[in-house]
């Protein structure tokens, strides 16, 4: 049996590593990895499919009826190997890792003072969710799922305003600021939701 990670969101130092597999040892170590959006760090489209040694093995000696119009394109490969640079260069894998266990912090924080937020997951790298509900001891969602619910639109909405764009899908708000941001504006952010999320209480 093959495994397959799926690293498009959560690769390039989003869990605070490389990849998030890295972060269960070399037996979690996939066969094959899809990855894309970090890998040019959102600049030009471009994805990749990486395979173990065992399975290009296997696949190299054949032709692959497959691709498309603009697949190997040169500008997006120029600017994924870029990427890959600054990465290193700048130490964002672990900035990453710092910046992401100081935002759970907060975000743990914020639990503990809003009665409306049932979990925080994360805690790896600057990527993490809250799971909104209307019960924390049943964690009755919200609203049922997939539905928005109005109040965590009203939040989103008071949010643009402000100048912070909150990722939210039914009822989690997904946070995932990029691993460049500077840390006064990752506490403005998180200074903003808690005011947000106080009003929310109070609704």
């Amino acid at each position: 049996m093959l495994l397959i990670a799926d690293e498009v969101m959560s690769g390039f130092g989003r869990c605070g590593e490389w990849f998030a597999w890295q972060r269960f040892g070399a037996a979690g170590r996939p066969d094959l990895m899809t990855v894309a959006k970090g890998l040019t760090g959102a600049h030009l489209p471009l994805g990749a499919v990486l395979l173990s040694p065992e399975v290009a093995a296997v696949i190299e000696p054949q032709q692959l009826q497959t691709g498309l119009t603009y697949a190997g394109h040169p500008l997006c490969c120029a600017a994924g190997l870029a990427a890959l640079q600054a990465y290193e260069d700048e130490g964002l894998i672990e900035r990453s890792r710092r910046l992401g266990a100081q935002m759970f912090a907060t975000l743990k924080g914020l639990q503990a003072r809003h009665a409306v937020i049932g979990d925080v997951r994360g805690g790896h790298g600057l990527f993490a969710g809250l799971e909104l509900v209307s019960d924390r001891a049943t964690r009755t969602p919200l609203a049922p799922w997939p539905q928005l619910p109005s109040a965590l639109r009203t939040l989103v909405a008071k949010a643009r305003e402000a100048g912070v764009s909150f990722a939210v899908r039914g009822n989690l708000v997904i946070l995932a600021p990029p691993l460049v941001i500077e840390e006064n504006d990752l506490a403005d952010a998180l200074g903003l939701l808690d005011r947000l999320l106080g009003e929310m209480d109070a609704a």
